[in-house]
């Protein structure tokens, strides 16, 4: 370009470079403010809002009625989960700090077509854990496709949601414990420090076990020529069984010929049969029930088997097992010959007799109380056996046995066992055998609205 004779070329040149930082001022401030406005606007309408598995499962706080509608009609969530005490008033409208003033969350919810489930939880003395009741029903609601996709919330999306969303990844993303606790304690959520019965309670999980590649060949090769070629996976197994096993209003064959069929795959020893019968039998009156509870009392007696098959076949007897069986399972508990002799197997029993918190389990952990022994199980083995006892019969019984001490030493748990001996002393009913007495539970909704919509949860250490 010709520069005119009177034209200071120095000065042009600094004019065009204080536009073009004018310009990169101005863009750099635009694209803060449209971040913070973004930011401020879905932290008031979906607060922490995370998608766990696209599809199924996802997480937030407290949402506005904005935010329901962003995640049913955009997200396409089917079922909303509030772990709140309160139905709650929603806040209404783009932008609106003040009182909620808004419909209630339920029927906001199903006005917006998708299905409302309310499990209060801040009462419980095992808190952030789940009731009993409430974590029967969180597996049967995520291992049915038809509820999908899931979104949990509580008030801040910390702690109930944390402990909901920890609980998704140890059994259906199959994450480990260490990933699972490091993405709870993230500072994303802000859940803050450790809950000692809620991190032993996770930390002591058992998921319920998967087949290995050839034990899925196996039940493939026996099942697919039985059920079609529908069956992609073993949680699709396990579906299509149940629900042709009765579940389903309009079952494909007649359940006594699909019983003889799943006996006869359980009498020929084949693999993976006794975790495949606990996820289908669901109560005493099975006709399953006989076969299943003779051969797991025999598989527990033998020391070729897998720690998934021993785990199954202790769960199984503690639940539908005779009294016989039943008693030997409960000698065995308290066999320190057995523990030393056979360790591995001595672990996959706890886990087993552990992995359910229903009442006739009490019976199982009481002689736990005197093993101070630590699990062997990857991510619980900084866990004695005395303390997961502790743990689930504070849960089962809804009361907090360990002391108030926030430390995470030995101390407040030794405290608890004191306590948890005291209380099954005082409840002698409560050790006597049993089969499967299934928690029962239902929605109890406080009424109106709480003086403060702070979390109403206290974190008992």
């Amino acid at each position: 370009m010709r520069i005119m004779p009177h034209e200071n070329p120095i000065r042009r040149f600094s004019q065009a470079v204080l536009r073009r930082r004018r310009r990169l001022l101005w863009g750099v401030l635009a694209a803060v403010l449209c971040y913070a406005g973004h930011w401020a606007f879905w932290h008031h309408h979906t607060k922490r809002f995370v998608e766990m598995r696209k599809g199924m499962f996802y997480r937030v706080a407290q949402p506005s009625e904005f935010g329901f509608r962003y995640l049913i009609q955009y997200v396409g969530i089917k079922t909303v989960v509030s772990a709140q005490l309160y139905d709650f008033r929603l806040h209404r409208g783009l932008i609106h700090f003040g009182d909620p003033a808004g419909c209630r969350e339920a029927e906001y919810v199903t006005r917006l077509g998708a299905r409302s489930v309310q499990w209060p939880m801040g009462k419980e003395q095992s808190w952030p854990w789940l009731t009993p009741w409430q974590f029967e029903q969180f597996f049967q609601l995520l291992d049915n496709p038809r509820n999908w996709p899931v979104a949990v919330h509580c008030q801040g999306g910390r702690h109930r949601t944390g402990t909901l969303s920890a609980l998704f990844r140890l059994e259906y993303d199959r994450w480990d414990i260490e990933r699972t606790l490091a993405e709870m304690y993230s500072l994303k959520f802000r859940f803050g420090g450790p809950i000692r019965l809620q991190e032993h309670n996770l930390r002591t999980y058992l998921p319920r076990p998967h087949p290995t590649a050839a034990q899925w060949d196996a039940l493939r090769s026996y099942y697919v020529p039985l059920l079609g070629d529908s069956v992609a996976d073993y949680e699709g197994l396990v579906r299509v069984l149940r629900e042709m096993r009765g579940a389903d209003p309009s079952p494909r064959e007649p359940a006594t010929t699909l019983d003889r069929d799943i006996a006869r795959y359980l009498d020929e020893r084949r693999p993976f049969a006794l975790p495949l019968l606990q996820r289908l039998i669901d109560e005493p009156g099975d006709p399953l029930v006989e076969r299943a509870a003779q051969a797991a009392a025999d598989c527990l007696k033998e020391r070729d088997q897998t720690v998934a098959a021993w785990s199954m076949a202790a769960a199984l007897v503690a639940d539908f097992g005779t009294s016989e069986q039943q008693r030997e399972l409960l000698a065995s508990l308290g066999d320190e010959a057995f523990q030393r002799s056979a360790p591995e197997r001595f672990d996959a029993v706890v886990d087993g007799v552990a992995n359910r918190y229903t009442r006739n389990r009490v019976a199982y952990l009481r002689p736990l109380l005197d093993n101070e022994s630590h699990h062997r199980r990857a991510g619980a083995r900084q866990c004695r056996y005395c303390d997961t006892a502790v743990a689930r019969l504070s849960a089962i019984v809804n009361e907090n046995f360990p002391d108030a001490d926030p430390r995470l030493e030995i101390e407040p748990w030794n405290n608890g066992r004191a306590a948890a001996r005291k209380w099954l002393a005082a409840h002698p009913a409560e050790c006597q055998l049993s089969r499967l007495k299934s928690p029962t539970g239902h929605t109890v909704v406080e009424r109106g609205d709480p003086p403060s919509r702070e979390d109403l949860s206290r974190a008992r250490l």
